[in-house]
């Protein structure tokens, strides 16, 4: 209904504040009332809206807005919006935890901090200018900050403790770069396709559209997977794949035979989904269920974080591929999107740093939850 830019990033606003709290409620929600037997499948089936939505948003927002206008993007989520609070009412119990006091000084310090990090972030990339850098630095330091106090509050806001727990911050830290570089993906691809080869939104956002049969493709193995093999040793294995797909991806070009980019894609998919899926169960594989609120509000940041900072490292990457792209060494490779190729290449060389963590990880790492 807004009647112009202002009164629409307002609602938005107020429609980002509702949809905060809902991933990070819900798998609380779900953590607290399932049993550590069946937290993998349960978890892993939590992770399936955060892999989808980034998938078929562009092409199927293309498709509503081409047909019906931009409006109906919204409209078409008021009837979901119902089904969804009368299900809530329906199947979730009224859970509750313990209030503790307010901690003031650590929701100021992480709220402005976190805010002016995200903002900075997603600035850069369009507009890599002072305001940017300053916005990016000042979050950077709040952050820091914010942790500190966080770490000696008698009351703090969130209990670092879950930190101490080498699986969880293995996880958190480790997989925020696999995240950062996995979440590069959905962004490059589309503007490859478009603005290197001339394809059409719909027709890039079909492509981006394949990586959702990987996706989707993974969802039945998860389980068995994991419990197969355990959490280390996939992570490890699965890592360097999500590496080379990445890397792979910089193969394709309008030459390329059509079945060859469906394949690269798919497995990108695939490989892309037991990542995510191995991550998020790991995180809470040691964690006391009384830990679990903290850890949960931990692990949300910094998923939201390395979502934020993993488009401004592909819009980073890509100016990167255009200066690399005038190297000599680097004639024989010149052609169409050659920025956009080289950048899949660096950030295939980011998932391979977040792979320090997982070689860290202890051997028995996940096995109460796979075991």
């Amino acid at each position: 209904m807004a009647s112009g830019p202002t009164m629409f990033v307002l609602v938005r606003i107020l429609q980002g504040l509702g949809g905060a709290l809902m991933v990070p409620v819900g798998r609380l929600v779900v953590m607290r009332l399932t049993p550590r037997e069946k937290l993998v499948e349960t978890l892993a089936a939590l992770i399936w809206p955060a892999l989808i939505a980034p998938v078929i948003g562009p092409p199927l927002g293309g498709l509503i807005t081409q047909w019906f206008g931009w409006r109906w993007i919204f409209y078409f989520n008021l009837p979901l919006g119902v089904i969804a609070l009368v299900a809530c009412l329906w199947l979730i119990p009224d859970v509750r935890e313990v209030a503790r006091r307010f901690d003031k000084l650590g929701f100021a310090l992480s709220s402005v901090g976190l805010f002016a990090l995200q903002i900075g972030l997603e600035r850069i990339p369009r507009h890599a200018d002072a305001l940017a850098l300053g916005l990016t630095l000042t979050g950077l330091v709040l952050v820091v900050m914010t942790v500190r106090h966080l770490a000696t509050a008698a009351h703090p806001l969130i209990d670092l403790a879950a930190w101490r727990v080498p699986a969880f911050r293995i996880a958190a830290r480790g997989g925020s770069v696999m995240r950062i570089a996995v979440n590069a993906s959905p962004f490059l691809l589309p503007l490859m396709l478009q603005e290197g080869y001339g394809f059409s939104a719909f027709h890039a956002g079909m492509f981006v559209l394949t990586l959702f049969v990987g996706d989707i493709s993974m969802k039945a193995f998860v389980t068995r997977i994991l419990r197969r093999f355990g959490h280390r040793p996939v992570l490890i294995v699965n890592g360097f794949l999500c590496a080379l797909s990445l890397a792979a991806m910089a193969l394709i070009t309008p030459g390329l035979p059509l079945a060859v980019t469906a394949v690269i894609l798919i497995c990108h998919g695939l490989v892309r989904s037991l990542e995510f899926s191995s991550l998020s169960t790991l995180a809470f594989a040691d964690v006391d269920r009384a830990a679990m609120s903290d850890a949960n509000a931990l692990f949300n940041t910094a998923a939201l974080l390395s979502g934020a900072a993993g488009i401004t490292v592909a819009a980073m990457a890509v100016h990167a591929g255009t200066m690399l792209s005038t190297l000599p060494a680097l004639a024989p490779l010149a052609g169409p999107a050659i920025e956009y190729r080289l950048a899949f290449v660096i950030v295939a060389l980011i998932a391979v740093l977040g792979q320090i963590d997982a070689l860290r990880l202890p051997h028995d790492a996940g096995n109460a939850l796979t075991r």
